[in-house]
């Protein structure tokens, strides 16, 4: 800390228009002439920028990071009080851990057990033998199938299914035969999933998402995916099956990702890319056409489609003596 350690501030605010009573940060030199005139209470900056700083100062390494942690600091978050809603149903043969809360019209099955400081949103649905460590949060109308485990201090969010059947079927004259789903789902500690995201049970395996990773929302992971720890993946993504995403990764938005391929640990997918082939290499990719004009858009379509000939006619060329 650099200046008065007691002074209060109660808020985050943007650098630009925080006020004595707030805490900002920057986290680099572009930002530097905002914080030259900066009004707040404090702000948050690396060490190469201190001295740019009219006020006080917490000196940090990373200086988004600790703006993360301290965001639960000065917005701590709501908790319902321990307890049992009377509109919840939970089986005699749950287990529940202590300081749990569980919020109204809550269905708990049969054999579920769940750890200590765990909190439980309005009109979720565990099925039997479901085993939810300590420290975790499911909000509002979170589904958990049966057999599926969860570990420490996971988020859960709204309208979340973990361990719906997954998309396996057999081609017969009749139509088509369901496979049976007899896996589950089992998620690491510290896991997050974002809201309307989607985790299929396993075929026989059990899907398997890694410690640390987190999941934006409306997410489609189907069955026995496995997930590398560390690993983000941003919103709409979809994840056929038995496919394996290494350590490391991060997904952009909308990528699709084709079944039974692996992708390595540390490679970045960039925002709607198509993985037709496995990556046996760390680093970035890509395969989405930029955003261009329609006029642009189309002109390189038509192009696209004469591609074939030109290749042709260059060999040609290449043949003439």
């Amino acid at each position: 800390m650099h200046g008065d350690p007691e002074h209060q501030v109660l808020r985050f605010a943007p650098i630009e228009r925080a006020e004595p009573d707030e805490l900002a940060f920057v986290v680099g030199s572009k930002f530097v002439e905002q914080l030259r005139s900066c009004k707040a209470g404090a702000v948050i900056v690396p060490a190469q920028l201190l001295e740019e700083a009219p006020g006080n100062c917490l000196v940090s390494d990373n200086p988004y990071d600790s703006y993360a942690a301290a965001s639960w600091l000065l917005n701590p978050e709501h908790k319902n009080a321990p307890g049992i809603h009377a509109t919840a149903t939970v089986a005699q043969s749950a287990a529940l851990g202590a300081n749990t809360n569980v919020d109204a019209n809550v269905v708990i099955g049969e054999g579920v057990v769940i750890g200590d400081n765990v909190s439980i949103g309005a009109n979720c649905v565990i099925g039997d033998n479901v085993f939810i460590q300590d420290g975790c949060r499911l909000f509002a109308n979170v589904t958990i199938y049966h057999g599926c485990k969860i570990g420490r201090d996971c988020r859960v969010q709204s309208g979340a299914v973990i361990g719906a059947e997954g998309f396996g079927y057999s081609r017969n004259k009749q139509g088509w035969q369901a496979i049976h789903q007899t896996g589950g789902v089992l998620l690491g500690d510290r896991v997050h999933v974002g809201a309307n995201t989607t985790i299929d049970r396993g075929a026989i395996e059990d899907t398997i998402i890694g410690d640390g990773v987190i999941l934006d929302n409306q997410i489609q992971i189907a069955h026995n995916v496995r997930i590398g720890q560390y690993t983000a993946i941003a919103g709409c993504v979809g994840i056929a099956g038995s496919t394996t995403i290494g350590e490391n990764c991060q997904i952009g938005g909308a990528c699709n990702i084709v079944g039974h391929l692996s992708i390595t640990d540390n490679v970045v997918l960039n925002a709607a890319s198509l993985v037709t082939r496995s990556i046996d290499e760390p680093g970035r990719y890509s395969s989405g056409m930029p955003l261009q004009s329609s006029n642009s858009w189309r002109r390189t379509f038509v192009s696209l489609g004469k591609l074939d000939d030109l290749v042709k006619r260059v060999r040609r060329l290449e043949r003439q003596p």
